[in-house]
């Protein structure tokens, strides 16, 4: 689930950062222009999950050049067998704590949503009929259809907008004595958020930045919007008129009498921060640029392209399997990790003596995802791989002094494997060669109950689907050839289910051999008309030539 974890912060990175990116580069545009380009890179990291299931994949292969060529070659046996049991036997994972931290992400915004209700509540309707005609005025001037709500709070608080569905100004105790050009500064700055719909577009990409709670860009890239905002209003309030210089001495005014609570600043959009003051002074001082709508959307039209990419592009190594990554990844491994679709893979470990075999190392790796799992078996040989997304998985476990063992499985949602394994002695080999004089005796008949050899040409016209292996770039460059031998059990829907590795040179050639074979598809063999499980015998060559 890490390697789940770090495609989607590579990926969600790649968009936060080319938002950033862009608005940095077109520094002519005006601040609207820019935070229209964050709210697109927000909207897009908030949909990245949907484009990347409904998006096919686009499989782009890594080359590293040319080396020795490498052949490989395959021959198959095939025998038929009865029914395969397989005894069904479930693991937390990181989706709770995912989920624990999103939560813990948007209790700042629940808190500051719970404050803003008690000031509203606390705070009066305006009676102040100077009051009433500005703001119908102003409204009117940069086209509000709703007027908003006008609230005096008791205390001296710094002018805020809050409110989505139903928008309040709120206005300090003391707001009855200032003069008319203050009054007209606020209520347009405060006016032009409701306007923009600011806090609607904060609070989104405030919670997008929760889902993505992992992911640092989220949460700079959410300060520039908050700060591409202000600057936006601060434009409108001067294309209404208002003097630059006179406006930047009344915004440093308010922002030295009265003082923003950084903790209400999820909920709602005060006047004026400490922390973006110097930033804003300059920006509203600056002689305002000319729009340029072309170059707006070339940037948001360019992020959209990147975030499509992001979704169905895949890099991949020459060798490594072609399958459908994002779609299985998103949902099945998210679902899976929820504990709403669950298998499990598990088993037990033996010496050839038949003791259990503690401390062995057992990694199961997705080739379609990349994931890895990894555990230990107990002090009883036991291991398990717990809620897992249905998939192929190969297996592989090693401990020193035994030789490595692969073993491949195709399992269903919900299904539960529960396997014993037997891992052998590792490189020590000896022959000993005894002779003596007699004569054999017979053969025995043929067990009907065992396994039947088919004819390997008869079996071979069944394979309708055959991925041919690729010789992996790491075995080219340390010389290293041979045979991998697989016995493999081909279902009665023609799909490999349980693939087992019986020799190899090479831990690379195995992987190389079982992302291939793993892929193949077979027309399902009949048994006296019904489709029937076959055992078959895989041997792949692999052979270097200058």
């Amino acid at each position: 689930m890490l390697g789940l974890f770090a495609n989607l912060f590579l990926r969600s990175a790649l968009i936060l950062g080319a938002g950033d990116l862009l608005c940095g580069l077109l520094v002519r545009l005006r601040p609207a222009q820019r935070h229209r380009i964050l709210l697109a890179a927000f909207v897009l990291l908030l949909v990245w999950p949907l484009l990347a299931a409904v998006l096919p994949e686009i499989v782009l292969p890594i080359w590293y050049g040319s080396l020795d060529k490498g052949t490989v070659t395959i021959q198959q046996f095939v025998v038929r067998r009865q029914a395969v049991s397989s005894t069904h036997a479930t693991i937390i994972s990181p989706f709770w704590l995912w989920l624990a931290a999103a939560v813990a992400a948007l209790v700042p915004l629940l808190a500051a949503h719970l404050r803003v209700k008690a000031l509203v509540r606390w705070a009066k309707p305006n009676r102040d009929a100077g009051w009433s005609a500005l703001l119908n005025e102003l409204s009117a001037q940069i086209g509000l259809s709703r007027v908003p709500i006008l609230l005096i709070h008791p205390e001296s608080l710094m002018p805020m907008a809050v409110g989505i569905r139903r928008p309040v100004i709120l206005l300090p105790c003391d707001c009855r004595e200032w003069t008319p050009s203050r009054r007209r500064m606020v209520l347009l700055h405060e006016l032009a958020h409701i306007a923009r719909r600011d806090l609607a577009t904060q609070l989104v990409a405030r919670l997008t930045a929760a889902c993505w709670w992992f992911q640092p860009l989220s949460w700079i890239v959410l300060r520039l919007l908050r700060r591409e905002s202000e600057r936006a209003c601060d434009e409108l309030v001067i294309r209404c008129g208002v003097r630059p210089s006179d406006y930047a001495v009344e915004l440093l005014a308010i922002a030295q009498t009265f003082t923003a609570c950084p903790q209400l600043s999820a909920a709602c959009i005060a006047f004026a921060r400490a922390d973006a003051l110097e930033s804003r002074l300059r920006s509203i001082l600056k002689p305002l640029g000319k729009p340029s709508r072309r170059a707006g959307f070339a940037a948001i039209s360019s992020l959209t392209v990147l975030a499509i990419a992001a979704s169905a592009v895949t890099l991949l190594p020459e060798s490594q399997p072609r399958g459908h990554f994002m779609k299985r990844t998103l949902f099945a491994g998210l679902l899976a990790s929820a504990g709403l679709s669950a298998a499990t893979i598990g088993g037990s470990l033996y010496d050839p003596s038949g003791a259990a075999v503690p401390d062995a190392k057992a990694l199961l790796y997705d080739p379609d995802t990349n994931v890895k799992f990894e555990t230990t078996t107990s002090a009883d040989g036991k291991f398990a791989f717990e809620t897992l997304p249905a998939g192929q998985y190969i297996l592989r476990v090693q401990k020193p002094g035994f030789a490595t063992l692969f073993r491949e499985f195709n399992v269903k949602e919900d299904a539960k494997v529960d396997r014993g394994l037997t891992l052998a002695i590792g490189a020590v080999q000896e022959q000993v060669s005894v002779a003596a004089q007699g004569t054999p005796t017979a053969a025995s008949s043929t067990n009907p109950s065992k396994p039947i050899r088919v004819g390997g040409a008869v079996e071979q016209a069944n394979l309708v689907q055959k991925v041919q292996p690729i010789y992996p770039t790491a075995a080219k460059v340390a010389g290293i050839q041979g045979k991998v031998l697989f016995e493999m059990v081909i279902s009665k829907e023609g799909v490999p289910i349980d693939i087992r590795v019986l020799e190899s040179p090479n831990d690379d050639l195995t992987q190389s051999a079982l992302d291939a074979v793993r892929q193949w598809h077979y027309k399902p063999t009949l048994l006296n008309g019904n489709p029937a499980e076959i055992v078959t015998d895989v041997v792949v060559n692999y052979t270097l030539s200058k």
